[in-house]
């Protein structure tokens, strides 16, 4: 578990996703994920299940406020192909918090996501950051 250069590896393109992401690189966020009709994206508004869906479901989105800041993130690596990376994110409404957890597989092509969750919380039922176990 975490071998740092799996762990090294996988933060770098945890934090090109989230570029792609802020630029709304559409072509981009699609690569990401693994092609094939078993990958799913649980969204805030939507399920994609399946290649095809989230890439439609990309064409038509509303870009993510680029305001959007990451306020905790764990990334946990399992051998050298596959890893785990979750996050918190500020939103343009101070009063939620973000979600973001993606199950990510080394393939032959390179880390893709192969499962992914967005949801939305009540900020007053997240502990501060000082406060966490």
């Amino acid at each position: 578990m975490n071998d740092p250069a799996t762990l090294a590896e996988l933060e770098q393109v945890f934090e090109r996703y989230e570029a792609a992401l802020l630029a709304n690189d559409v072509v981009a966020l699609n690569d990401f994920f693994w092609c094939d009709e078993q990958v799913l994206r649980y969204g805030i508004t939507e399920h994609s299940h399946g290649h095809a869906a989230l890439s439609a479901y990309r064409l038509g989105a509303t870009p993510v406020d680029r305001r959007r800041r990451l306020l905790r993130t764990v990334i946990t690596t399992f051998g050298c192909d596959a890893g785990a990376a979750s996050t918190e994110f500020s939103t343009p409404t101070p009063a939620v918090i973000g979600r973001q957890t993606q199950t990510w597989i080394r393939f032959a092509q390179g880390w893709r996501i192969v499962a992914a969750h967005v949801s939305l919380i009540d900020a007053a039922h997240v502990a501060p950051p000082g406060e966490r176990p």
